[in-house]
């Protein structure tokens, strides 16, 4: 189990390394443009733009700016904004808990939909009552989250105003105020994404529903709902668990459009706004802290499953 989990930290933490310099070249050295220039002005003299290069570093060769950039993020200083002179630590841990908040709301949303509707699904394969439960899971997954936010939050201003804050209040500043605000979006997230979980969950139900362990377990008189979800489920989880880590990186890095239509500071609309301004710091920082949340959905998953599955640890 050790080794497991050092073999499993060791490649996350190689991941995020070359991530981390993949990034950082995007952000500086592959980005069009000269970010000093942008900083100084249309109009300023060479001289000016040079101090300004000078001062952020930027005259070094990249592979130099990428090294002292490391050594002082992993300190946990990703530098101060040229354009708006903030800490960009300060910045991103205002805004990643707000992603991140959103992210495993809708993921509770989408898992609390998906696997009972596959496992239903899959004990009733073929049948109409199937259909009946897939066939809406499906069709919502041809509307991306910004069409069912924007309907969401249409509804939501006209006819449910009592119940839906468009202002962003924190859960530390009261719980139910923070519900009535990223409710809504999380529905906006989870509703697409439970189909994924349905047809993942109903695929694996339906090959472990089939193997002689379960058609045992039937004949030794064991209630059938014990059949199904203790032991077919449990079984059927592995795949599920992976299918939910790999979301859950999607969906922190890919929610900038669902907290632009519900203008929530989350990262991915701080990033939108980042790039705009060409504010090349705090946008490393932040691609950074997404990348970061992918890996670390992930990892979690992966110490998850020899939980359900202690096969895996042996693997």
């Amino acid at each position: 189990m050790i080794l497991y989990l050092v073999r499993k930290l060791t490649g996350a933490a190689a991941v995020l390394l070359v991530l981390s310099a993949f990034v950082f070249m995007a952000g500086r050295g592959l980005a069009p443009g000269n970010p000093a220039r942008t900083i100084a002005g249309p109009k300023a003299s060479p001289e000016t733009i040079a101090e300004i290069e000078h001062s952020l570093g930027l005259d070094k060769p990249v592979w130099q700016q990428y090294v002292d950039w490391l050594g002082n993020a992993i300190r946990g200083d990703f530098g101060v904004s040229p354009l708006s002179g903030q800490r960009n630590i300060d910045v991103i841990l205002q805004q990643a808990p707000v992603s991140l908040e959103l992210a495993l709301l809708g993921l509770l949303i989408a898992i609390v939909i998906g696997v009972p509707a596959g496992v239903y699904s899959a004990t009733r394969a073929g049948t109409a009552r199937d259909w009946l439960v897939r066939l809406p899971l499906v069709t919502s997954f041809a509307f991306p989250a910004f069409v069912f936010g924007s309907a969401a939050l249409y509804v939501a201003t006209h006819y449910l105003t009592n119940l839906y804050s468009p202002t962003y209040i924190s859960i530390t500043d009261g719980w139910l105020a923070n519900i009535q605000t990223m409710l809504l979006p999380g529905l906006a997230v989870g509703i697409p994404t439970a189909p994924l979980i349905m047809q993942m969950t109903r695929s694996s139900m339906l090959e472990v529903l089939q193997t002689p362990y379960v058609a045992t377990a039937r004949t030794s008189g064991i209630a059938e709902w014990r059949v199904v979800y203790v032991y077919a489920l449990r079984a059927a989880l592995p795949p599920v668990l992976t299918l939910i880590g790999f979301i859950f990186g999607l969906l922190v890095g890919g929610l900038f459009i669902v907290e632009q239509i519900f203008s929530l500071p989350g990262l991915g609309r701080g990033l939108l706004d980042s790039i705009a301004h060409r504010d090349f710091t705090q946008v490393t920082g932040q691609a950074l802290v997404l990348a970061a949340a992918f890996i670390l959905g992930n990892v979690v998953v992966d110490l998850l499953l020899p939980i359900v599955d202690r096969r895996i640890v042996r693997s």
